[in-house]
């Protein structure tokens, strides 16, 4: 795996770490988690990866959209839910943003949902499988709807360094290899509860010190809580070291 040109990446643990700083719920298959993002400021996404050695998909079923979808709607209510009981911000989900697709010549499987945050922002989140002869890469990009063609074409850029070596490719199959336990349906299915939001903690940091402050009216309370929130910043920001002005 070689980090392509213009882009930076975060090995776990501190993929995970990013995840929970951004405010999102994390478990313990986060602790495979791998960041890539571009180092450009202008470019406003980034994507989360690992490998899963769940064995070889069969890759011959058909994709029901409509029930993926409603399956979707189903895990939503039930993932605020628990970002309720974690005081994270819901996500509600609007619709599809790419209807799944499965490219036979490059055993890539995608499709991406687009979500409404509690500020009415729109947010988008593209989930790839690259399948591979003993299992499949799990790759999610999080960005914005505004630019979401945009940062596919980047997306698609970074994606290459993604690619299993010979002998461990989708067409190195031999019978007797371990096999998963689910087709294509089954993939998306399973995948399908797994989102990230790429904001919050800027967002939730201001509404807690009003929050705070108005609780407690103690401008040296304030100062404290601001102190706080700029630690928590500080340790966002250097686990990247992302360069301006590009």
């Amino acid at each position: 795996m070689r980090i392509p040109a213009g882009f930076e990446l975060l090995v776990p643990p501190d993929g995970k770490k990013l995840l929970a700083l951004m405010g999102n719920p994390t478990t313990a298959s986060d602790d495979r988690a791998y960041i890539l993002q571009p180092e450009d400021a202008g470019q406003d996404w980034f994507m989360e990866f690992s490998y899963r050695d769940a064995g070889h998909v069969d890759d011959t079923d058909t994709i029901d959209a409509d029930k993926l979808l409603a399956m979707m709607s189903k895990y939503s209510l039930e993932d605020n839910e628990v970002r309720k009981a974690r005081h994270l911000p819901a996500l509600d989900l609007v619709g599809w943003q790419t209807t799944p697709r499965y490219d036979p010549q490059t055993h890539r499987l995608e499709w991406a949902y687009r979500y409404k945050t509690h500020t009415d922002d729109l947010i988008s989140n593209l989930h790839t499988r690259v399948l591979t002869r003993t299992g499949y890469y799990r790759v999610l990009m999080v960005g914005d709807v505004a630019t979401y063609d945009q940062d596919m074409k980047a997306f698609d850029t970074a994606l290459t360094f993604l690619h299993p070596l010979p002998g461990n490719r989708y067409s190195d199959f031999e019978t007797g290899d371990k096999l998963a336990r689910y087709g294509l349906m089954g993939l998306m299915g399973g995948g399908a509860a797994a989102l990230a939001v790429k904001t919050g903690l800027a967002g939730g940091a201001l509404a807690l010190i009003v929050k705070i402050g108005s609780a407690l009216l103690s401008s040296k309370a304030i100062v404290a809580v601001i102190a706080f929130l700029a630690l928590l910043w500080a340790r966002l920001k250097s686990l990247f070291s992302r360069r301006k002005g590009k």
